[in-house]
């Protein structure tokens, strides 16, 4: 492994002094870094050497790198909290920012027991999965898998169809359940775990393998203690806060 005439790894070296750029503000949260070939004429070493730099810093939460797009300064984490009724828009705008979801894909399936049990429903039965990709001023901050009866909600996936694949600020549960005459519900039940994402998780949320995710299992009720929606949804751990209200 390449060293310098210290016996330091060049890669620790630049990672180093990149992370020094961050924290005294020469690299601002949100700021995207320049190419690897630049930076590596910057440190005068190898483009191999300044890749490594940037997986070390991903890791460390203090860079993400976008598919497509480039290798970005991580931001303040964005804190959501978890009580009965706040919700995801709630969060981002009482936080100064813009939310914003995209519809990933809509399936109707039978029920897998977790999902079954979470819903009241027999296995088996016939529900609707909608994954969406849940952003914060246009970066991902959870990807989530939203299970519904198809009965109880009847065209609920062609709801969700309509709204396209692309971004959009209208995707809002309690519109959508106030569809079908559901507008006061609540969390009842939420467990929280960390893990790995996987491949695709990694790829819409726009992350590496080895940054963890926090993951929630959340049941929705409805004033009758109903169950309405089984959610299970991944946060970047280096892009959020979770808070628990009690």
């Amino acid at each position: 492994m390449a060293k310098n005439r210290n016996g330091i790894d060049l890669w620790r070296q630049v990672g180093e002094t990149l992370a020094a750029d961050i924290a005294t503000g020469a690299l601002a949260p949100g700021d995207r870094l320049p190419a690897s070939s630049r930076l590596a004429e910057r440190f005068g070493v190898h483009q191999h050497t300044v890749l490594k730099a940037i997986a070390h810093l991903q890791d460390q939460g203090l860079l993400r790198v976008e598919q497509g797009r480039g290798t970005f300064v991580v931001e303040h984490a964005v804190q959501f909290r978890l009580g009965e009724q706040t919700w995801f828009e709630q969060n981002l705008l009482e936080s100064h920012h813009v939310p914003t979801r995209r519809v990933l894909s809509v399936i109707e399936m039978p029920a897998p027991p977790e999902v079954a049990a979470a819903l009241a429903m027999d296995p088996g039965g016939e529900i609707v999965r909608a994954v969406l990709l849940g952003e914060a001023d246009e970066v991902p901050v959870y990807c989530g898998r939203h299970h519904f009866d198809a009965t109880r909600f009847p065209g609920i996936g062609d709801v969700f169809r309509g709204f396209g694949d692309g971004r959009s600020r209208n995707i809002v549960f309690a519109q959508i359940l106030g569809r079908y005459g559901c507008a006061d519900f609540r969390r009842k039940a939420i467990r929280i775990r960390g893990r790995l994402p996987d491949a695709d998780e990694a790829r819409d949320l726009q992350m590496g393998r080895t940054t963890p995710l926090v993951e929630t299992r959340i049941t929705l009720v409805d004033r009758q203690d109903h169950p309405l929606v089984y959610g299970v949804a991944a946060y970047c751990s280096d892009r959020v806060e979770l808070a628990i209200d009690l």
